[in-house]
């Protein structure tokens, strides 16, 4: 467990710098999110949950009305040698898996106890909820929680953008590129999208 401290803070200027005006930026207001909701993401060894396997689950719990945070974080153990783009694309290693890894029923049963029956959050849900559901059937788990989707409130908030890369939004709203498709540095961007593309629709 670790301390994410001023999210919200840093998620009002992350709003500020989406909207690209300085002369209209105003507090953000976030009192319509729910109190607590958890930012999930999941890295994997490719596209398709019904042939690849999650490698790590990472989650951000937020609580609405505090700047302290509770993380989760696991990797898994992976049945057969990364792909090398995957390795590349994430930094994460057969070497790294066995001696960090847990089994995917570990990596689950903490990841449902973490999250209980919030609301769960993800950057992309067409993408992440497939792999969470396949992987959760295959150990007797469900995961029947509210969802949102940042990526689709971010389609909705700025409709004029180019690219919706999280990167590139991540980049726009001056937020930190390091840890990229890592869970929790994932997580932390996603989080800010979520917030900023919240107050965003809420504002029209």
């Amino acid at each position: 467990m670790e301390t994410l401290l001023l999210l919200i803070v840093i998620a009002a200027v992350c709003y500020w710098l989406f909207t690209r005006s300085r002369q209209t930026a105003a507090p953000i207001d976030i009192t319509h999110l729910p109190a607590q909701f958890v930012v999930f993401d999941l890295e994997t060894t490719g596209l398709d949950p019904s042939k690849h396997q999650i490698i790590e689950i990472g989650a951000i719990r937020v609580n609405r009305d505090s700047n302290q945070h509770d993380t989760y974080q696991n990797l898994v153990f992976a049945k057969r040698k990364l792909p090398k783009k995957i390795v590349e694309l994430t930094g994460i290693t057969d070497d790294l898996l066995k001696s960090d890894g847990v089994s995917l029923e570990e990596a689950l049963n903490g990841f449902a106890a973490f999250v209980g029956d919030l609301r769960l959050v993800s950057f992309n849900t067409d993408f992440d909820l497939p792999f969470l559901h396949n992987a959760a059937a295959q150990h007797n788990l469900q995961f029947r929680n509210p969802t949102s989707c940042a990526l689709k409130m971010a389609r909705r908030a700025w409709p004029s953008r180019q690219s919706f890369r999280l990167a590139d939004l991540a980049r726009d709203g001056n937020l930190s590129l390091s840890n990229q498709h890592r869970a929790l540095g994932d997580c932390e961007r996603a989080l800010h999208v979520y917030i900023a593309a919240a107050s965003k629709l809420r504002s029209v």
